[in-house]
């Protein structure tokens, strides 16, 4: 088995995907606040948004890891990326019905990509050999602030398309951060393959044979 060739395919799935899933992180730590403090009716919510999604990424951490302990980094990361989604869309819902606990509870949900952002570092240098471990890991961390520094910007194209489809104002941005949850979760289901901890499990049985 070539595992040279099987790292680098992982590596553009995942850097791939963290440009995907920093979006939904950037809009939630920008946005979130300011449409947190306009469902809340005082700037004094506003931090919320941030704690509650740095929360959801404590909280996911475990059970995602877990996860891809049993049936490898795929179907956990592709599991959080799909939590992220329902995140997204549970924003713009909240903010429709104009309630904040939800609204809360929405970022907290979208907190998954935080954990998902997290797991891929991991995943990263499952095959990486040691003297390149170090470089596969921070291609990786390097794609997720392409998409963390994107996702502020997405205010402009989010409220045009905010405006089109009837959303709530401030929501738009996070319309484009669940399609982009979605396309993130869809990547690593069917993109990560063969799943690199899987491959690294039985690399290590084989030699450690």
């Amino acid at each position: 088995m070539d595992y040279g060739a099987i790292q680098r395919r992982s590596l553009r799935v995942l850097a791939t995907g963290q440009v995907l899933g920093g979006l939904g992180m950037g809009a939630a730590f920008s946005l979130g606040s300011l449409l947190t403090a306009s469902v809340g009716g005082s700037p004094a919510f506003a931090g919320l948004s941030a704690t509650m999604s740095t929360l959801g990424t404590a909280l996911f951490a475990i059970p995602l890891a877990r996860l891809a302990g049993r049936v490898g980094r795929r179907f956990a990361l592709a599991t959080g990326g799909a939590i992220g989604l329902v995140g997204a869309i549970m924003v713009i819902v909240s903010a429709s019905l104009n309630n904040l606990p939800l609204l809360l509870a929405s970022m907290l949900t979208l907190g998954a990509g935080g954990a998902v952002n997290l797991q891929t570092r991991f995943a990263a240098a499952d095959l990486a050999k040691p003297e390149t471990r170090a470089r596969d890991l921070s291609l990786v961390v390097w794609a997720t602030t392409i998409g963390v520094v994107a996702g502020p910007n997405l205010v402009g194209p989010g409220d045009l398309l905010g405006e089109k489809l009837g959303l709530p104002a401030l929501t738009g941005a996070f319309a484009i951060a669940a399609v982009a949850q979605l396309l993130s979760a869809i990547l690593y289901l069917f993109a990560l393959r063969p799943d690199p901890l899987l491959v690294a499990r039985a690399r290590a049985s084989s030699e450690g044979g």
